[in-house]
């Protein structure tokens, strides 16, 4: 076939591809490269920057190192970003959603999005920072809608090409651009507002398409078989297994009670105790007091509900509701300290982090691949979780009666399922 091709490119007297051709032989060739691996390794870069910019943001380290505020910037905006949408293109092509040229130009298209978002979250700051310090604008502090725009015309640039791959073929080539151009416009203003004003969510989809990833890279290289050796398993007498029915739901039941009576006592303690309890200095000594034991009062229904659990997702569960009553009490503590404690922030971001990791337990068993691998990406889930953990952690008093009275619920349902067994069986 290439001795044909440079028959004719010979009688052609063309001793070099085209533009067009040259371009084609790129993304086929980049595109053929771009693996699941290329894809699993760009998100996990997209996971290590957002947690490295959580990491300064959170530990309040823009106040204390030079140049800390500059760092995060790149990180969450830049390197996070552009890495997430890197990952995100390669497994829509490996998925056929998106063809070689198309990938290569959201590709290109991602980079210069990315680079002038950056740039209006730098122009942003440096503004911010004249106009607070009561200096002239600079050119840089002074243009930030410029760079806005020019964010926003490069991510309509790079997402023409997914939009139109979602409206499929259906129509002529022209009013599918036209179309995808209307369409990708203000897609591409609330993705980037999403990146400037929220970019710590971004790890929490880095980590999704970095197991997406791994599980499609696992399905192209199987491992190899393995001799499997039958165990067999013995039932459990009818009455044993009645008998877990009833005591498990029950349990739960008494826990939930308990979490739910507590809970709506401390919230409500902690929005209206400055008003009727004596012992209580002001509502903000209140509302530490109420958070504190809501917290506490959360930890039977946490060990309950990983009791119920534990059928569905494995003895994993455990170190679930023991990371997440540890956070529980780290979070208290926190509450007891009090405002304006200089531990109160440590210990709400180690409870954080304990949440995150309780969270992210159980989703460890759908990464594929050795020990070291899980290990590691699990560790990644558990540090981008703990974005969401602060949240829980810092809400758990209010959270707590909720979640138990799902708990209650759910225990009943086992409850009459169990019935029904037992009857069946008997």
């Amino acid at each position: 076939m290439l001795d044909s091709l440079e028959q004719h490119a010979s009688d052609r007297g063309v001793a070099r591809p085209s533009v067009p051709e040259a371009w084609s032989l790129r993304a086929h060739g980049l595109g053929e490269r771009a693996t699941p691996r290329w894809a699993a390794g760009i998100a996990a870069t997209a996971v290590i920057g957002y947690i490295g910019a959580a990491a300064l943001l959170l530990g309040n380290a823009t106040s204390l190192l030079p140049g800390a505020g500059f760092s995060r910037l790149v990180l969450a905006v830049f390197i996070g970003p552009l890495a997430l949408a890197l990952s995100a293109v390669v497994l829509l092509h490996r998925a056929g959603r998106l063809s070689a040229p198309a990938a290569m130009s959201s590709a290109a298209g991602a980079i210069p999005a990315c680079g002038f978002a950056a740039l209006t979250a730098a122009s942003w700051w440096v503004g911010f920072e004249e106009a607070d310090a009561g200096l002239g604008r600079s050119w840089f502090g002074s243009s930030t809608l410029l760079f806005l725009l020019l964010a926003w015309i490069a991510g309509t640039i790079c997402l023409v090409a997914p939009v139109e791959s979602v409206l499929g073929n259906r129509r002529s080539a022209p009013i599918r651009l036209v179309q995808s151009t209307v369409l990708a416009a203000p897609l591409a203003l609330i993705l980037g507002a999403l990146t400037l004003m929220a970019p710590l969510f971004g790890a929490l989809g880095a980590v999704v398409l970095l197991v997406i990833a791994l599980r499609l890279s696992s399905a192209n290289y199987p491992s190899a078989p393995r001799d499997t050796v039958r165990v067999a398993v013995r039932s459990s007498p009818p009455l044993a297994a009645a008998t877990v029915a009833r005591q498990g739901p029950a349990a739960a039941r008494a826990a939930a009670l308990v979490t739910i009576t507590a809970g709506l006592g401390c919230a409500l303690f902690a929005l209206t105790g400055s008003t009727w309890a004596p012992m209580v200095r002001d509502a903000t000594h209140a509302m530490n007091l109420g958070l504190a034991v809501g917290a506490l009062a959360a930890i039977p229904a946490t060990i309950a509900a990983g009791t119920v659990l534990i059928p569905r997702f494995g003895g994993v569960i455990r170190w679930s509701a023991l990371l997440c009553s540890a956070s529980l009490i780290v979070v208290a503590a926190a509450q007891f300290v009090g405002a304006g404690h200089p531990l109160q922030w440590p210990l709400v971001l180690a409870a954080a982090t304990l949440m995150g990791f309780a969270v992210a337990l159980p989703f460890g068993r759908l990464i594929p691949g050795g020990r070291a691998l899980r290990m590691g990406v699990t560790g990644m889930l558990g540090f981008a979780g703990s974005i969401v953990g602060l949240s829980l952690v810092t809400m758990a008093a209010f959270i707590a009666p909720l979640a138990a009275t799902a708990l209650f619920a759910w225990s009943l349902r086992l409850r009459n399922g169990g019935a029904a067994a037992t009857t069946m069986t008997t």
